[in-house]
């Protein structure tokens, strides 16, 4: 940042390749290439997450002058908070039967679900894209692993349907204490196959083995963030920049206030002696003077500091400008905000929450379809493995917002419409309430057991003696 601020962001790239083609050295290659410029994008928006933002490589021309570089977290807050509000209570599946909804629970508890999904959707938010790997472990269980935006490298069919076609993952090993050089590998993941290369130093990528990976498709996980491929922050980084910008030049502008030229008016030059009593040179004198804090100034003489005079009302009126539109421009909202205080209604809440409502939505709508593959792959394997014929498509995905609720005004609607909606439904709209099915059969048995027990001193019902049977 030299002064200007300006989008240093390109768009991201989507990869596609023709129907057919063979995946050979050059066509890897190739690819790795193609991908260097969304690296470029991620490692930007990784700094800006990490508060390492422009205005940290800001040079002055004059190294005398004050530069101060204040950041601010503007990315780290946008981000989490989109995140905490899409995914801060995970994700509920309802299936039927429930010995289905049991499989995929317990094969969600396996895989760590709800802290994967987190971490899934708040590299979304980062970088615009995050991945999720299936694979089987040596005893044969399925499990999966979330990789970053620059770990994997997706590569579309330039078909109608524009499916995955393969899946790249890159990585280098490293040797420590060993005179071994690092080593280039990447895995190709395929509908059916799993490829190992292996690029030896100055030389080309080599097959070094294929094999099954065991799915009925490609076994990753696109998390898309949106249609563009974006992040949360990503179209109010020139905003961020010039928020950082104003508020470091107005510290700037203190340091020069407190670094303030001293003017002496009617004085030809200064004199003043040392300890010794000899006189000293003008410098000398001015800087003997500076440190006494004391000055020796002729009759009739002035002196006076010449200071800049700000204007603190417009300074302060373009920051609160930029802060303003950073929050409205991401949709997310400045929760610190004085209109958040006090007991708002639901409705309110709502209306205040509406635009990072808008954004969760588009979120949402692309994790379902990801997380619905991940079903599909996991229904084909729990098929295989049970005998069974479950199908993937009765499964319905059910995403509980983190947000603030007004508990009394949701008990009094559900009571309303305690004769219209099913008690499922009813159960369902209780924010505290994650298994709505549970909820009731659990709510049935209390029932029974009451009916059961009361009347008799808390102690099951036995019939009056001489009535047994």
């Amino acid at each position: 940042m030299q002064g200007d601020v300006k989008n240093r962001l390109g768009r991201p790239v989507r990869l596609t390749v023709a129907e057919g083609t063979e995946i050979t050295a050059e066509v890897i290659e190739w690819f790795l290439n193609a991908n260097k410029r969304n690296l470029d994008r991620y490692r930007l928006l990784e700094n800006y997450y990490h508060n390492e933002t422009g205005i940290q490589r800001r040079r002055l021309d004059d190294p005398d002058k004050p530069n101060n570089r204040i950041s601010h977290a503007f990315a780290k807050y946008i981000t989490k908070v989109s995140t905490a509000f899409f995914m801060g209570r995970g994700i509920r599946i309802e299936a039927e039967p429930p010995a289905y909804k049991e499989a995929l629970d317990d094969a969600g508890d396996t895989m760590m679900a709800q802290i994967r999904h987190f971490e899934e959707a708040k590299e979304m938010g980062r970088c615009g894209i995050s991945f999720e790997w299936l694979y089987f472990d040596s005893l044969g269980q399925p499990r999966s692993k979330n990789y970053g935006a620059g770990e994997m490298i997706p590569v579309f069919s330039q078909s109608r349907d524009r499916y995955l076609a393969f899946v790249l993952h890159p990585y280098r090993i490293q040797y420590i204490a060993q005179s071994k050089p690092d080593e280039e590998f990447v895995d190709v993941i395929e509908p059916e196959l799993l490829s190992l290369w292996k690029k030896p130093r100055g030389g080309r990528w080599e097959l070094q083995e294929r094999f099954s990976h065991g799915w009925s498709d490609v076994p990753v996980l696109i998390r898309q963030n949106n249609a563009e491929l974006k992040g949360d922050f990503e179209d109010v980084i020139p905003q961020i920049d010039s928020y950082d910008k104003a508020q470091s030049d107005t510290q700037n502008d203190i340091d020069y206030f407190s670094d303030a030229y001293l003017a002496l008016t009617g004085v030809s030059e200064l004199a003043a002696e040392d300890e010794n009593g000899d006189e000293l040179s003008p410098g000398a004198a001015a800087k003997a003077m500076k440190q006494n804090r004391m000055l020796y100034l002729p009759e009739g003489c002035k002196a006076e500091f010449i200071t800049k005079q700000a204007d603190d009302a417009v300074t302060e009126h373009h920051k609160d400008r930029l802060r303003n539109d950073i929050f409205f421009l991401s949709q997310v909202p400045n929760l610190t905000d004085e209109s958040f205080a006090g007991n708002l209604s639901g409705v309110a809440i709502k209306y205040k929450l509406f635009g990072l409502e808008e954004l969760v939505m588009e979120k949402e709508a692309y994790f379902t379809s990801s997380e619905l593959k991940k079903v599909r792959l996991l229904t084909d394997y729990l098929n295989i493995r049970n005998g069974t014929n479950w199908d993937w498509k009765d499964v319905k995905l059910r995403f509980d917002r983190s947000a603030v609720a007004n508990t009394l005004e949701t008990a009094q609607i559900i009571n309303y419409l305690r004769d219209v909606l099913s008690d499922k439904t009813l159960v369902g709209m209780w924010p505290e309430v994650e298994d709505a099915a549970g909820e009731l059969a659990q709510k049935q048995m209390e029932q029974e057991r009451l009916e059961n027990l009361g009347g008799f001193g808390g102690q099951e019902k036995t019939p009056p003696d001489g009535e047994a049977g």
